[in-house]
């Protein structure tokens, strides 16, 4: 601890004293502030992808239809089946959206979609981290970490329909975690799970957190049977969803996207949809792939240009995006929960591994989305009971990366008003 020489001026001593007493806080507010400027600047100068198909859909909803109309039909995230097209998500984004189209139209952003995302996400972690006793402020910086320092940010604030839908479904997985913690009646936890799924049908394997903590007699066989009921109604209604528009009680429109053979991610499609053979290329993006240098001319040389770094649209390393997972390196702790998320993070892990595209133009690895919730409760262990001054310095050195370089795909950076 530094002790203030005595020989400083009383002022002065007051001064460093407040500072040394609520630095922290200061901090938090500074960098607050930083990341909501920042979000403001993606979400209207920045803003890179002006897609509608959420709100197209809700139209549609509104019609009781179920097929996008054929104007103006979008360039991606859509699947053709028998002359018709139909956004190959889960319906509840749209379903979300309906109220505001109905009283707007067309005017609504779809990009509401990754704000309401990260507000959420914002309050579940607060009250999932005082669970785990950590005081206000840590909490707060927590949220502040989860939003601000993880691929949700980027997804949120890009208006693209996949990124959309993908932010979506973590804040349902986080309020169910949350509903858990704190004893809420598991119909409600079932109910927040059930939402989950209608956004990405796999996002039901988050069960298994359930069933290990039934197998270790923290939840009763009952309790876990409510938790189901929810569920198997929210799959019920997405299964007959998909019959209705793909004679497929499980078919979700991925095998007839109108986009799988364009761009480079064809060549991966070459290899099959799904397999074994993209897993390494999945978890290079996901642990090792590093941003690439912005040069000052493509002539071959290497002179960089400020602000010197870019990100390759097959994704970046958490370590970048979320320094402070580095922690569950250096400074791993078992705690209470880290079976039972570690096994349901896993289990969310493998579609996505397995998948063939592997997130193919993103900040991040933005399909990481799916098992972040069961990732941070492991890493809340590892820093309990409070937050390090290095635990304090990662979520700033994480936010102030996302925040400078989550349009660098396009070699755009807002916050230095840089529009190529």
């Amino acid at each position: 601890m530094i002790e203030v020489p005595a020989s400083l001026p009383k002022k002065l001593m007051k001064q460093i004293v407040f500072l040394k007493k609520n630095g922290k806080l200061i901090l938090f507010i500074l960098f607050s502030v930083f990341a909501l400027y920042s979000t403001y600047l993606f979400l209207t100068s920045g803003q890179r992808g002006y897609d509608t198909v959420l709100v197209k859909l809700s139209e549609q909803f509104l019609k009781r239809k179920f097929a996008l109309s054929i104007y103006n039909l979008p360039v991606r995230d859509v699947a053709a089946y028998f002359n018709n097209y139909y956004v190959y998500f889960g319906p509840l984004a749209s379903l979300l959206l309906m109220p505001f189209v109905f009283l707007l139209g067309e005017s609504v952003p779809q990009v509401s979609i990754g704000v309401f995302s990260m507000i959420t996400s914002f309050v579940a972690i607060y009250f999932i981290a005082k669970h785990f006793k950590f005081d206000s402020l840590d909490s707060l910086w927590l949220s502040l970490f989860f939003v601000f320092s993880t691929v949700l940010f980027s997804s949120s604030v890009i208006n693209i329909t996949a990124y959309q839908v993908e932010a979506l479904g973590a804040p349902f997985i986080l309020l169910a975690l949350a509903a858990y913690f704190y004893k809420k009646p598991s119909l409600l936890i079932g109910l927040l799970i059930g939402l989950a799924v209608m956004t990405r049908f796999t996002l039901m394997i988050s069960l298994l957190f359930f069933f290990v903590e039934l197998l270790q007699k923290r939840l009763s066989l009952k309790n876990f049977l409510f938790i189901l009921i929810p569920v198997i109604i929210a799959i019920l209604a997405l299964g007959f969803y998909n019959n209705r528009r793909f004679h497929s009680f499980f078919e979700t429109g991925y095998n007839y996207s109108i986009t799988k053979n364009d761009g480079p991610i064809s060549h991966n499609f070459s290899y099959g949809d799904k397999g074994l053979i993209h897993i390494p290329a999945n978890l290079y993006s996901f642990l090792i792939m590093s941003p690439e240098p912005l040069l000052l001319k493509h002539d071959g040389g290497m002179v960089l240009k400020f602000p010197y770094l870019k990100a390759s649209p097959w994704g970046i390393a958490i370590w970048f995006t979320s320094p402070l997972f580095l922690l569950l390196i250096t400074n791993f702790k078992k705690g209470k929960y880290t079976l039972s998320a570690a096994l349901a993070g896993f289990a969310l892990s493998i579609p996505v591994f397995l998948w063939y595209s592997i997130g193919y133009a993103q900040f991040g690895y933005r399909y990481a989305l799916d098992f972040l919730p069961f990732l941070f409760l492991i890493l809340l262990s590892s820093l309990s009971p409070k937050l390090s001054k290095i635990a304090i310095l990662l979520i700033i050195v994480g936010i102030v990366f996302n925040c400078i370089y989550t349009d660098s795909i396009w070699e755009i950076y807002p916050l230095f008003n840089i529009y190529r």
